[in-house]
């Protein structure tokens, strides 16, 4: 939490709120069925879902706030963070030390502002009113109203390589370190309607992290040499998934021809490890593409969905 927040009180036209705030609101009053209203206690408070500039619009006399769950387990924090639960909000600061808390979105309420005028601001997630941080909160709260609804028949395609991101995102395995380095996972069809649909993944990796095909040495060998911590004898194909994440991360600051090598190599590896034994008459196949986020054209953007794997989700809400 920024020390900014210390004896802060909410100003009168909540110009001092930020999207990712939470104010020491005592109750909040939800709406329940036969369009009746009851009180429910909040004394972790409320976060701000609203975003920045429309809570501090002097014409904007409403604002979108969610519970935050009380003494959230580790569990759940871990869940929250990894999106297994879409509407439970994951907040954490930054530094070596982070304070983490949960929003719970699936009991979210517009409220007047003029009900957090003088409340306690209790924490504040977003350092800056623009920036990193604020997009991140933004992009948290946005992708649990705004998911592509991917048709439920391409589910199974999408089963193996969820259950990985599920299980090894934001941990100290081989797997989830490599996807915390990936920039975003999109994916485009040939179209969505029908059966036999053939799909890309893009893998998008920040520019500094992967050589562009045409800037690759191209005296390059895979020998102990080029690839550190290559064994006497490994083979370039036939590696597991783990092996390939291994590798990949012990060149992240080595030869740069090696570490593009890797990264497409981990492309490869996912797509028949991950995604091809999940191929049938629904999705016919699956490619994969790593590539930069400065190769990614506009277009190529505007032709794919994020595939957001920490939240996927078929429409009934089971789980794979």
């Amino acid at each position: 939490m920024s020390d900014a927040t210390d004896g802060q009180v909410v100003a009168d036209d909540c110009s001092n709120l930020r999207q990712g705030d939470v104010v020491d609101l005592a109750e909040l009053r939800l709406p329940v069925a036969g369009g009746e209203f009851e009180s429910v206690a909040t004394p972790a408070g409320v976060a701000i879902l609203s975003q920045t500039c429309d809570v501090v619009q002097p014409s904007k006399a409403r604002c979108l706030v969610a519970p935050v769950v009380v003494d959230p387990t580790d569990a759940a924090l871990s869940g929250a963070r990894k999106g297994q639960k879409p509407l439970h909000l994951y907040l954490e600061t930054g530094g070596t030390e982070p304070v983490r808390c949960i929003a719970d979105m699936e009991r979210a309420v517009s409220i007047l502002k003029s009900d957090l005028s003088g409340s306690r601001l209790v924490a504040r997630y977003v350092a800056e009113a623009s920036g990193r941080e604020a997009r991140a909160v933004a992009w948290r709260v946005g992708r649990a109203f705004n998911r592509f609804p991917f048709p439920d028949e391409v589910y199974p395609a999408f089963s193996k390589l969820r259950r990985q991101a599920q299980d090894k995102a934001g941990s100290a395995g081989n797997f989830g370190r490599v996807l915390d380095l990936v920039e975003d996972l999109r994916v485009c069809a040939d179209q969505w309607a029908s059966p036999g649909r053939n799909l890309t993944l893009y893998i998008v990796v920040a520019e500094e992290r992967l050589v562009p095909p045409d800037e690759m040495d191209p005296n390059w060998q895979w020998n102990p040499s080029r690839v550190a911590g290559l064994r006497a004898g490994e083979a370039e194909s036939g590696l597991s998934l783990d092996r390939a994440c291994e590798l990949l991360l012990a060149n992240l600051d080595g030869d740069r021809t090696s570490l593009a090598h890797l990264w497409r190599m981990f492309g490869a590896t996912v797509e028949s490890k991950l995604l091809a034994p999940s191929l049938d008459t629904e999705v016919v196949s699956f490619g994969v593409e790593v590539l930069s986020d400065a190769e990614m054209t506009y277009r190529q953007y505007q032709q794919t969905e994020s595939l957001d794997l920490e939240v996927l989700s078929d429409s009934t809400g089971a789980s794979t």
